[in-house]
């Protein structure tokens, strides 16, 4: 009912949480399942040359000022995430970041490794070894209702820190956004 509610009133609107989480922070410690995975940074032809097409599909998310990592099950990649900063991360724009930042723009668990806790072992393997190349601090958007992605950016030891909710009412062209810092 409220998303219809939502609809009639709005074009267009968005309710993202916003999670954060310092590289130097503890990481904890990795459950059994999740133990089998190793995590590692990978480049284009690595992730180009997988024999998963989803996983070969994602190598555009690389370029400049970018960062890819891979979370492997033995030799075969079943998730991978990538990290934006500087002039790469302007195209995208939506949480300000300092010099040092750096956000997750795009996680993917190939779908049949869902609920093995890979996401959870890349976001916080990625954030430690983001935190080795010099980034003080990580970012990532996430859905409000996106309950698998809040659970496994949680069990990382990432924290929400903000909620952003942008709104364009039907009646005007024009875009409100309201931040909610905790």
């Amino acid at each position: 009912m409220a998303k219809k509610v939502l609809h009639l009133l709005f074009r267009e609107y968005s309710i993202y949480d916003i999670y954060a989480c310092g590289t130097a922070a503890e990481v904890p410690p990795r459950s059994e399942r999740s133990a089998a995975f190793s995590v590692r940074e990978v480049g284009v032809a690595e992730l180009a040359a997988s024999s998963d097409a989803q996983i070969a599909e994602q190598s555009g998310y690389l370029g400049e000022e970018a960062r890819a990592f891979a979370c492997f099950d033995g030799s075969r990649i079943v998730g991978v995430c990538f990290y934006w900063y500087g002039g790469r991360y302007l195209k995208r724009n939506f949480w300000p970041l300092e010099a040092r930042q750096a956000k997750l723009v795009h996680i993917m668990t190939l779908p049949e490794m869902r609920g093995r806790e890979v996401a959870t072992t890349l976001v916080a393997e990625s954030g430690k070894a983001m935190g080795a190349h010099g980034f003080e601090r990580n970012y990532a958007r996430i859905w409000h209702s996106n309950t698998p992605s809040i659970r496994a950016f949680t069990r990382a030891g990432w924290q929400r820190v903000a909620t952003v909710i942008e709104l364009e009412p039907a009646a005007i062209r024009r875009k409100f956004r309201f931040s909610f810092r905790r």
